[in-house]
């Protein structure tokens, strides 16, 4: 049997991949995880579940004041949003799981973490800065980007994705959502909540449109 430098190699430091070399770690395989990104966490951590979670809470209480009368407590005027105290909210959040998705405690699990962008090499081995790293196997949990629709306009603004909007540092006055999935209805209504002009275009007949159908009868009212 040939011999390898690791029983397994994961490629991709997100939710999937860290929940892969925890696992393997705790079980005494030798264990090498490779993300390109600086800090560990992937799109959920940073770009993705917390940070819009930590946005929609925000704006739910925002909106939750203006309807206080509804529940038989006093008339709350708070006023307009500071989005740069959100902004600072969101980012502590971030910073406050990032504790627990760091280098050091996987390495501390028993894994190897390198931070680079590998390439196959042969079936069993990866370049990676310079170096030949070699696994029995590998799990391939790069997750997903982006995939902005072919608009050409588009090539001409500078448009958001997840991967700005959540360090916004100002509220936007106005905003244009291109979809209407889960993602994009939480992210209208959250911002709609907090201040901003949003319009939704969706190029199908309806929001929502590859839920059940129930979900869109209670969003529609």
């Amino acid at each position: 049997m040939a011999k390898h430098d690791m029983d397994i190699g994961i490629i991709g430091g997100g939710s999937a991949g860290l929940t892969v070399t925890a696992g393997a770690a705790r079980l005494g395989a030798r264990t090498l995880l490779i993300e390109k990104e600086p800090n560990l966490g992937g799109d959920c951590l940073h770009y993705g579940c917390v940070p819009s979670k930590t946005l929609i809470r925000s704006a739910h209480l925002y909106h939750q004041l203006s309807r206080t009368r509804r529940f038989g407590l006093p008339e709350v005027h708070p006023g307009p949003v500071d989005f740069r105290r959100v902004a600072d909210r969101i980012r502590g959040v971030i910073a406050e799981i990032q504790q627990h998705d760091s280098v050091e405690r996987f390495c501390s699990l028993g894994a190897e973490v390198a931070l680079g962008e590998p390439e196959f090499i042969d079936e069993h081995t990866v370049r990676l800065n310079g170096r030949s790293l070699s696994a029995r196997h590998w799990v391939i949990a790069t997750g997903s980007s982006p995939a902005p629709p072919a608009i050409s306009a588009l090539r001409k603004i500078d448009y958001l994705t997840n991967r700005k909007l959540f360090s916004l540092e100002q509220l936007p006055r106005s905003m244009i959502i291109l979809g209407a999935g889960p993602v994009a209805m939480e992210m209208a209504q959250s911002f709609q909540r907090l201040g901003t002009t949003v319009r939704v275009i969706q190029r199908s007949d309806q929001v929502l449109s590859r839920e059940d159908k129930r979900c869109f009868r209670v969003f529609s009212g």
